[in-house]
Formats: structure tokens, C-alpha cells, sequence
């Protein structure tokens, strides 16, 4: 199996209770309804990433995975499935307050192998963000709230801003308020409990689940230290690439590039794939096996096996994200 070039996928649409139209502005095979998520590298049963282009076509990533495993992801990879999700979410509605298991409470309760931190980038002004509850609120007060429908008054809440962002631990209660838009960048898992959904009804016209009861054995009242992340950039005028590492954690590692006009970036080969968001902007991604054009909201996956890649920048300003599963 050759895997030296650039590889795309066909995106996997969510249509949500909760979702809004705004991903047509970059995706003109949008389905209709509220589309709440696209999940765009994705190895799980609800949304399978599919080869889009090229020899591979066709060829589900769980199929790659499977034949090719370390050559793909890396050589510290050991079986099971592909690391990382990778989404674009558009919240025109509240998101329910929910919360995700760590791997450890996520066997304990029987809900799955594993759990699901994640890292949010903030794509454009609007919106709010809920993350974590607020200092003194223990879990006592966190069900006296939820009793009283005053749930949302023990929570930090965020403004979204573009440029923000969010690093949401596993056990980290969170919600997203309407008109937010955001990358999302986590382990494979799609294990959410919801403790409260706004007291409104599904897409069938019946209240979704709730899980209150694994919730509340899940969140963590002790942790602290919220807010967006904001790094600084550092910047290279003779190179035209502008840089920052927004995440990295036991799962992942997340960082930001903004290329000028012209110029190249290059990445040496770590033994490990990297996952290339375009945010926004026009450029070529090559490696020694291939080339693809980039346009905005468009993912590639470069697998590990292809060595060294480039990317060089065909507008004013190419802003990248790059995401890698950690070993």
C-alpha cells in the first residue's frame, strides 16, 4: 500500500437538533437539516472517513488502519483504532451540558475503552462557552441547581472569540452556547453523558437521554484553571511562517501555522502522521509522493509513512492547523 501522499476524506455530517447551516459556505455536499457537526477524519461506526480521491479511494480509514497501522499513524502505534477525531462544529442552538469519561471512568462504568479529552479552536466571533463549574460549586450544589433548573449559574462561561483556545479535559463538564463555530480536535471516542439538555425536545419531538447519574459520577468538581488558552505566536519574517503550539497533552499535540504569501512551510519527518486543517486561505501540501491543492475547512490526513511534507502558500495568508496523536 503506497501512503507517501496526502490523503482526503469524504466528510461524515451530523444532522443535530442542535446544529445550523453555516459549514455551505465551505461545503457545497452539505445534506440539508440542521447540520450540527462534520466530522471530518473520523474511525468510528457513526461517521467512517471514506477515501475521497486517488488509488485509495473507496478504502475506509478502520480498512487502513487495519493493513497498514504504524506505516499510517506511526511507529508508536500498537492496534485498535485511528487516535484522533477531527470535527467542525456549528452550534446554532444550546449543545447540551454534558461531560466525557477519562479512559479509567469510561471502563468503570462500562460505557467503552476509551475516553475523550479535546482541544477546541475557536473559528470566528460569536457565541459562548461553558467550561467547568464555577469556584465553591461542589456536587451537592451542582444537583441542587440542576433540581432548581439553575444548572447554567454554576458554570464559568467564555465568549467565543476567534483565535481562542479551549483545552477540555476528560471529566470536565462543558456545553456550547448558540452561534458558536469551532474545530475540534479529540480522542476517538464518541462517549458523551448529558446531565441537562435545556428542557427541550429531539428531532423525533421526544427529550433526547440524559444521563445524569454517570454525569455526576464523571465530573470532577475539583479542577480549576479554566479560560481560553491564548499563545503567543512566534514569528519568522525571513522564512514568512508565523507559529504557535496550542496544545499538547498525553493524547495529542496541536499547533498553528500562518504562512505568507509565497512562502514554504516545511516539516521534517517524526515517525508519526499529521492531520492538516486549512482554516482559511489557498496553498499546495506536497510531499515526495504527492501533492494536494488546499482550500479553506478542507482536511488532509498525511500519513507517517510519508516522510517529510511542505506546504506552500498561494493567497495572502494560509492558516493551518496541524494535529498529531502522541506517543
Amino acid at each position: 500500500m503506497d501512503l507517501r501522499a496526502p490523503l482526503t476524506f469524504r466528510p461524515a455530517y451530523q444532522t443535530l437538533v442542535w446544529g445550523g447551516r453555516r459549514l455551505e459556505r465551505w461545503r457545497p455536499d452539505l445534506p440539508p437539516g440542521p447540520i450540527g457537526e462534520s466530522w471530518d477524519l473520523a474511525d468510528h461506526e457513526r461517521g467512517m472517513s471514506v477515501v475521497a480521491q486517488g488509488p485509495l479511494a473507496g478504502r475506509t480509514l478502520r480498512q487502513l488502519v487495519a493493513e497498514a497501522g504504524p506505516a499510517l499513524v506511526g511507529k508508536g502505534f500498537h492496534g485498535g483504532v485511528f487516535p484522533l477525531m477531527v470535527k467542525t462544529i456549528d452550534a446554532a442552538d444550546h449543545l447540551s451540558v454534558q461531560v466525557h469519561p477519562d479512559d479509567a471512568t469510561a471502563a468503570i462504568l462500562g460505557a467503552g475503552e476509551h475516553g475523550k479529552t479535546e482541544c477546541w479552536v475557536i473559528l470566528a466571533d460569536g457565541g459562548a462557552l461553558f467550561q467547568g463549574t464555577r469556584p465553591g460549586v461542589n456536587r451537592e450544589a451542582f444537583e441542587r441547581a440542576l433540581a432548581d433548573h439553575t444548572l447554567v449559574a454554576t458554570l464559568n462561561r467564555f465568549e467565543g472569540r476567534a483565535g481562542d483556545v479551549f483545552f477540555i479535559e476528560a471529566r470536565t463538564v462543558h456545553a456550547l452556547d448558540e452561534g458558536c463555530l469551532l474545530y475540534e480536535i479529540q480522542q476517538t471516542s464518541d462517549i458523551t453523558f448529558r446531565v441537562y439538555d435545556w428542557d427541550r425536545m429531539g428531532l423525533d419531538g421526544k427529550p433526547r437521554p440524559l444521563h445524569v447519574a454517570e454525569s455526576l459520577a464523571t465530573i470532577d468538581f475539583s479542577r480549576a484553571g479554566f479560560g481560553p488558552l491564548r499563545p503567543a505566536w512566534q514569528d519568522d519574517p525571513a522564512g514568512g511562517v508565523a507559529s504557535r503550539s496550542l496544545v499538547t497533552c498525553p493524547y495529542f499535540a496541536v499547533e498553528q501555522f500562518r504562512v505568507s504569501a509565497g512562502a514554504t512551510l516545511r516539516r521534517p519527518s517524526r515517525d508519526v502522521c499529521a492531520v492538516v486543517t486549512c482554516i482559511d486561505g489557498r496553498g499546495v501540501l506536497a510531499t515526495d509522493g504527492g501533492a494536494l491543492q488546499l482550500v479553506p475547512m478542507q482536511t488532509a490526513l498525511l500519513p507517517a509513512a510519508a516522510g517529510a511534507w511542505r506546504v506552500r502558500s498561494d493567497s495572502a495568508t494560509l492558516d493551518l492547523l496541524v494535529a498529531s496523536p502522541q506517543y
